[in-house]
C-alpha cells in the first residue's frame, strides 16, 4: 500500500471541529476547548498545526488527521498537546506534525523542546526517542484523570 502524502500547515478556524472530534476520541489527553487552539495559534509564541492527507483534503473540505499545539518562550518550547484520527494511526502523521514543529520552533531561535508522556504509552514514547527524545524527568501522579506519571522528555534542536 503506498504511503499518502501528508500535508502539515497552521491551524485554521475552520479545523476546530476535527480537532475537537480527534480529542474527544482520545481522552486520555488533554482536553481543550476550540477557543484555547484558536487562542494558541493567535499567541505570538504558540505553534498549532494541523496535518492532512492531500488525498483526503481534495475529496473533503476539512480532512484533519492529526494536530499538534506547542508553546515557545525563549530557547525552549513545550509540545502541549498531540493527537491523531485513532483510522489514521502509524501512517507517519504524529511524526510529520513533531518534525514540522521542531523546524518551525528551530527557525524562531528554539533549542530544547519538552513533552510530557504517560508512563504507560509505549507507541508514543518510541516514537519520541526515534525522533531524538530522551527522558529528563518524572511529573508524579501528573494525569489528574487516573493518577498515572509523566515522563518528562527532551530534545535539543541544532542551531541554524
Amino acid at each position: 500500500m503506498e504511503a499518502k502524502p501528508i500535508v502539515v500547515r497552521h491551524l485554521r478556524p475552520s479545523d476546530a471541529a476535527a480537532i475537537i472530534e480527534i480529542q474527544h476520541a482520545s481522552p486520555q489527553m488533554a482536553q481543550w476547548k476550540a477557543a484555547d487552539y484558536e487562542r494558541l495559534a493567535r499567541n505570538p509564541h504558540g505553534l498549532a498545526l494541523v496535518a492532512e492527507s492531500s488525498a483526503e483534503a481534495s475529496v473533503q473540505s476539512n480532512a484533519v488527521a492529526g494536530f499538534l499545539a506547542a508553546l515557545a518562550i525563549g530557547d525552549e518550547a513545550e509540545i502541549q498537546n498531540l493527537a491523531v484520527r485513532a483510522d489514521q494511526r502509524r501512517q507517519g502523521i504524529a511524526r510529520a506534525l513533531i518534525e514540522e514543529a521542531q523546524r518551525r520552533l528551530a527557525a524562531r531561535g528554539v533549542r530544547n523542546v519538552f513533552l510530557e508522556v504517560r508512563q504507560s504509552n509505549l507507541a508514543a514514547r518510541t516514537l519520541y526517542s526515534s525522533l531524538g527524545y530522551s527522558e529528563c524527568g518524572l511529573r508524579r501522579r501528573y494525569y489528574t484523570s487516573d493518577g498515572e506519571d509523566a515522563l518528562v522528555l527532551r530534545r535539543q534542536l541544532s542551531a541554524g
